[in-house]
């Protein structure tokens, strides 16, 4: 069998339309996938995980808990902060993964990854992921809002926001109580009483198709698992259920298999969005705490000639898996700015295959050797 990556990412949306973190056309789809990575000739698995995809709505409730704790501050200044702390902490806590918070009252899904394990006694190994979920809509998606938030990321001004209204509670708190303090409290305040609909509207938005983001991804993820054979790497596949849950797929791989991954001779091959515009690698992944991608990565990248460095200001499986200590990069078709559109285009598909695989050369020509002497990756 052949893999035609842009057939491929058509038959995924054609045949499954639009899928929501836990849902049963998602259930499907990786049912779907697991059989097409067979057909290759690989095994292939389905390994089940609970996720809580409702983090539109439970943000929502944080922004609510801010507004009050603002309002309460001028009057009651030990109520206000110990609510908008909440919120902060709440917030932080779910977007880094450290723990599911508010979103664990809102709903519970069964979601699931489908995996295909290469050679596993190889001396290292290229993890080739995509996220096989597809997001919702609403007003932030559209794209007149999306371009302009891609560049700061559109969960920043959320959390600065709650951030800047709790400074102001804590100065408040050591008896500051000035009409300038007032006004500088008063715009995040506003900010958060705006994000508060936008997040519902989120909510209660439809899931989009998801053909660039992500089918585009999961077709190239096949094509690659075809294609790409280097010598001292062995060449897994995974396909995440639930990244729109804020990553929670890769999160629950990382958990399921923290004995048996090893992180110094491992690499994370994310592929996000490739299917319109030029190959782009990310420098950066993350909104809070942003973290550095693998700088041995990147330089190899950078080497490759034909991509340009972006920072990705969203939580991804990349940011995941480099959150867990483990060699990642992202590769997609987003422009500098990290915007991209939703369309399928066959040339960009084709650009991002080329691309890829002359990284996966790349890192088997230089790392590879490396990993036989030493067991590791540099960090240079």
């Amino acid at each position: 069998m052949t893999i035609d990556t842009f057939a491929e990412a058509e038959a995924l949306v054609d045949g499954f339309g639009a899928r929501a973190p836990g849902s049963d056309a998602e259930r499907r789809a990786a049912r779907y996938l697991a059989g097409r990575l067979r057909a290759l000739g690989r095994d292939a698995e389905l390994e089940s995980f609970s996720a809580w995809p409702a983090w539109q709505l439970a943000w929502a409730i944080h922004a609510a808990l801010a507004i009050v704790g603002s309002a309460l501050s001028v009057d009651l200044p030990v109520v206000g902060a110990a609510l908008v702390l909440a919120a902060v902490l709440l917030t932080l806590l779910d977007v880094s993964g450290t723990l599911v918070t508010t979103r664990r009252l809102l709903g519970r899904r069964a979601s699931q990854n489908v995996i295909s394990w290469g050679d596993r006694d190889a001396p290292g190994g290229l993890l080739l992921v995509a996220h096989l979920d597809s997001g919702r809509g609403g007003l932030v998606r559209r794209d007149a809002w999306r371009r302009r938030l891609t560049a700061i990321g559109p969960l920043t001004p959320f959390f600065g926001s709650l951030l800047l209204v709790f400074v102001c509670c804590l100065v408040r708190l050591a008896g500051v109580d000035d009409t300038w303090l007032s006004v500088v409290q008063f715009i995040p305040t506003v900010a958060l009483i705006l994000a508060f609909p936008l997040l519902l509207d989120m909510a209660i938005s439809a899931v989009q198709p998801g053909e660039n983001d992500n089918a585009s991804g999961v077709a190239l993820a096949l094509r690659l698992a075809e294609r790409a054979n280097p010598e001292l790497f062995g060449v897994h596949v995974l396909l995440t259920g639930s990244q729109k849950a804020l990553a929670q797929g890769m999160r629950s791989f990382v958990r399921a298999h923290r004995d048996e991954l090893d992180r110094e001779r491992t690499v994370v091959l994310n592929l996000d969005e490739v299917g319109d515009g030029s190959p782009h690698y990310t420098r950066r992944e993350g909104a809070f705490p942003s973290l550095r991608c693998h700088p041995q990565l990147v330089r190899l990248c950078a080497e490759n000639g034909t991509g340009r460095p972006f920072a990705n200001r969203v939580p991804s499986d990349g940011y995941a898996a480099r959150s867990a200590g483990i060699a990642a990069i992202t590769i997609s078709c987003r422009d500098e700015y990290g915007s991209t559109s939703r369309r399928l285009d066959e040339e960009s598909l084709t650009a991002a295959e080329a691309f890829c695989l002359e990284l996966i050369a790349r890192l088997d020509a230089e790392v590879g050797p490396a990993l036989v002497g030493l067991g590791m990756l540099s960090e240079r």
